[in-house]
């Protein structure tokens, strides 16, 4: 990108060389990831079109940087303009021409979400720290689980109670729907992950209304992953005599938890399984836990399923970068070089 060799940039980079932002861009391969965001941004003029307005890498780079501190698209815009570790990372700067600002930001994630590009790019820089030695390539494992992501919308009718589900019509985030959990209703959505099993890294998301049970989900997420699993662990939450056989029969191995049912209490033999298998899942549960406290998960920032998946994707990004650096980072002090 001709902005990072600009006098502006070169002098700044010995500035923050040390900020968090700068040993991100230590862990990737920025120009496969701008072949992949290629022609994605376009400037809307009449006629013919015309050149791209802002660099796509340096556009995915900011979007990057808004998930990483939890910055609005208006409080991302401001930090373009003033702190330098933002303007090297991302190649822009003030005296480049006009700055991307908050709506531009907007489109832009509008068009990532429009293309599906949002779980393509969680797939090639997962491939690329395999190849960089910081994740298992060809994890043999997959462990499933999902959580409620609450609507960015504040419902405004009350809850009507309808056993296993409440209802509610009037919102501004109309594919949102409501579901209850033990005696408590939530309004928003369900997101289902895969980690692997052997660091935890997130491999796939999904995102579904939140009245769509993780019972019939596990077929099209075990199929979205590499055909090298050959175990899928789940909670009760996804099992079922059709989910078995399904795993049986492209010889996956069935490492989902047993319920019971009335008068027909879970075995104790199967107790004892049920409790291996939750003391193996806890990765994907911390997989929750990181993307909800530090990558702002806890709650949806934009309304309808496609564009809250991209956040769960963008989430699971900013953890497996982190377990990435954090990774590397241990390796360096133990004085063993990344491939």
């Amino acid at each position: 990108m001709a902005a990072m060799d600009s006098f502006f940039l070169m002098g700044a980079r010995p500035l923050v060389e040390s900020s968090p932002s700068m040993k991100l861009h230590e862990l990737l391969d920025w120009g496969a990831i701008a072949a992949q965001l290629k022609g994605l941004y376009q400037r809307e003029i009449s006629g013919a079109g015309g050149p791209e307005p802002y660099s796509p890498l340096g556009m995915f780079k900011l979007m990057l940087l808004g998930q990483w501190h939890g910055l609005s698209d208006a409080q991302l815009e401001q930090a373009l303009r003033v702190r330098l570790d933002f303007m090297v990372f991302t190649g822009f700067e003030p005296s480049a021409g006009e700055l991307p600002d908050a709506s531009t930001i907007c489109r832009f994630r509008n068009r990532l979400v429009k293309a599906e590009l949002d779980q393509k790019l969680l797939t090639l820089i997962n491939s690329q720290l395999e190849q960089r030695g910081l994740k298992v390539q060809g994890a043999r494992g997959a462990i499933i689980d999902a959580t409620i992501i609450p609507s960015a919308a504040r419902p405004r009718q009350h809850v009507e109670d309808d056993g296993e589900q409440a209802k509610i019509i009037d919102s501004a985030d109309s594919q949102a729907r409501w579901v209850k959990k033990g005696k408590r209703a939530f309004f928003g959505y369900r997101g289902h992950t895969a980690v692997d099993s052997e660091d935890g890294y997130v491999e796939h998301v999904q995102v579904h209304p939140a009245n769509e049970a993780e019972i019939n989900k596990l077929p099209e997420i075990v199929e979205a992953l590499s055909p090298g699993v050959q175990a899928v662990l789940a909670d009760k939450g996804y099992a079922s005599k059709v989910n078995r056989q399904w795993l049986q029969e492209r010889g996956i191995g069935d490492l989902i938890q047993h319920k019971g049912s009335a008068g027909k209490p879970v075995h104790p033999l199967l107790k004892a399984f049920n409790q291996k298998i939750g003391s193996i899942r806890f990765k994907v549960e911390q997989a929750f836990g990181t993307m909800k406290r530090r990558f702002h998960l806890a709650r949806a920032r934009y309304f309808g399923v496609a564009k809250v998946q991209a956040q769960m994707c963008w989430a699971a990004l900013g953890m497996n970068l982190l377990k990435a650096h954090r990774k590397l980072k241990r390796m360096e002090m133990a004085g063993v070089g990344a491939p």
